[in-house]
């Protein structure tokens, strides 16, 4: 896979746009975890219940079990206290329940926030670099198994914008059909060009 083309001009634009692309994936990530993190620091308040709750019931636990030594009255006594505490627990529960929802908005507004650009980015980014990238090594292993000038003459023909096929040859098509050894290359070269391969990667003889 040739990831860049044989022409400069054409591969500083690719590695500039692989810069920008690959700062821009960057960007985006670091935004959409600063946004989640943001988010997750509203679970300071369920956690500050969770430890008000768990402190509470502990407390109140520890009064129970010192209530429940003293005689005759203790198992008596010690029975609001046991309620009490339990309430402390359902606080507690609460703050846990509390951090859980944050924690569940905090990921999913993290994803809503990358998502979207990134899919943008691999629109007009990866796909296009992709797409590139495979079809230039398609056609350098074509070129290695024998490719002619002729094919990618008729190809050029079919493809290319015709103000490039007047600029190699008035009658481009006539010129192919004579087999004009001149106009077949600069046609193949056409062709060539779009898949970032220079023209004298193309065997004199093809």
């Amino acid at each position: 896979m040739s990831l860049y083309s044989d022409y400069p001009t054409v591969r500083t634009r690719q590695i500039l746009a692989d810069i920008v692309g690959a700062t821009t994936a960057l960007l985006i990530v670091v935004i959409a975890s600063s946004v989640a993190n943001a988010i997750r620091s509203l679970a300071a308040f369920g956690r500050d219940l969770e430890t008000a709750g768990l402190d509470f019931r502990t407390g109140l636990t520890e009064a129970a079990d010192n209530l429940g030594d003293v005689p005759l009255i203790g198992g008596g006594i010690r029975g609001p206290f046991d309620l009490a505490a339990a309430a402390g627990d359902s606080v507690a529960s609460a703050g846990i329940a509390q951090q859980q929802l944050v924690e569940t908005i905090a990921v999913g507004a993290g994803f809503a926030v990358a998502v979207v650009p990134l899919l943008l980015l691999a629109l007009v980014w990866v796909c296009p670099r992709v797409r590139f990238a495979r079809r230039s090594g398609r056609m350098r292993r074509l070129i290695v198994k024998g490719l002619t000038a002729d094919t990618l003459a008729a190809r050029a023909i079919a493809r290319a914008p015709l103000a490039q096929l007047v600029a190699v040859h008035p009658d481009p098509g006539a010129a192919w059909r004579a087999q004009d050894p001149a106009v077949m290359r600069a046609l193949a070269a056409l062709e060539l060009r779009r898949a970032g391969i220079r023209a004298d990667a193309l065997p004199l003889s093809a």
